[in-house]
């Protein structure tokens, strides 16, 4: 047995649409004599509505108990209980019992509601929240308890084991919090990410190729030396030498950075094999960075 729970306001739209007659997919059942109905029939209830194949009087019965809690937002509460298509057909009484039990069950038996059989196969339960002395019943967990309740019907009555979606655990207002403040962080390290690699490509691709025809020179102390690549020569006109590659300020002053950082991690590391103390890096205050002696340096043979 299939529960699916839905709630709303107007327990007069229910009934027409329970009722009809409507302008399409119109319900037809028959019952165990063989007799054919159109629409629903009211088969069980506590507002004496049994045999009823119009909305009128228990809407109206509902509509009655709901205006004594006016503030009430979503005071009908509906069900609709179906049957697998492996289970028999259950007769008027047979559904009668199960929506009596059902309303056990689940807590609003005080309250005014009628069952109404709209298939072969199926019956709706239509309740008002609100009883006729204005005490509300809230219904929490209502779809979990539902679900549970059918399993049980369908023991007592011996139908099939309907398959059941799994509802997931109410979580907390911490938990809540927790999630969408972890949801917020990945959303700022995306888009902390995106910058980052956006600024990367963003470089001038005149300094780009630049950069790439010019490797970055060595600079570090002798036990850690490596010969310095040989530049590459521009050709020169006719009747003259070859020239040293030109290397724009703004490449300068990222070589610089580069030849500092190398330099400082390179003496730390022969510091430390060497068990002296570690020197201060480059840029640490108080420690005067000696200024590269260009053209020398560089490589470029100048």
């Amino acid at each position: 047995m299939i529960a699916k729970i839905t709630r709303g306001n107007r327990a007069g739209d229910i009934g027409a649409y329970l009722h009809g007659p409507g302008k399409a997919n119109e319900h037809v059942y028959t019952d165990m004599a063989g007799k054919a109905h159109q629409g629903g029939q009211v088969i069980a209830s506590n507002v004496m509505a049994e045999g009823q194949t119009e909305p009128g009087r228990w809407a109206a019965r509902l509509r009655a108990a709901q205006s004594q809690r006016p503030e009430i937002t979503g005071a009908i509460w509906q069900a609709s209980l179906r049957n697998t298509r492996a289970d028999r057909q259950l007769s008027n009484d047979e559904w009668g019992q199960i929506a009596q039990e059902f309303a056990e069950g689940m807590g609003y038996a005080d309250h005014p509601w009628v069952a109404v059989r709209h298939g072969n196969d199926h019956i709706h339960v239509v309740v008002s929240r609100v009883s006729d002395e204005g005490t509300v019943w809230h219904g929490r967990n209502d779809r979990r308890q539902a679900q549970t309740i059918a399993a049980n019907l369908e023991k007592a009555h011996g139908l099939e084991a309907a398959p059941r979606r799994k509802v997931q655990r109410k979580r907390g207002a911490v938990e809540m919090r927790g999630v969408q403040r972890a949801k917020v962080n990945e959303r700022a390290h995306q888009e902390g990410m995106k910058a980052v690699e956006e600024q990367r490509r963003g470089r001038r691709p005149a300094v780009q190729r630049e950069f790439n025809a010019n490797p970055a020179p060595q600079t570090a102390p002798a036990a850690l030396r490596q010969p310095p690549a040989a530049p590459v020569p521009k050709p020169a006109a006719a009747g003259q030498g070859l020239a040293a590659p030109e290397m724009s300020e703004e490449l300068r002053k990222i070589r610089d950075r580069q030849r500092r950082a190398f330099t400082g991690n390179a003496a730390e590391r022969i510091a430390k094999q060497q068990g002296k103390p570690v020197p201060k890096r480059p840029g640490t205050p108080g420690v005067q960075v000696p200024k590269p002696q260009r053209g020398r340096d560089e490589g470029l043979g100048r």
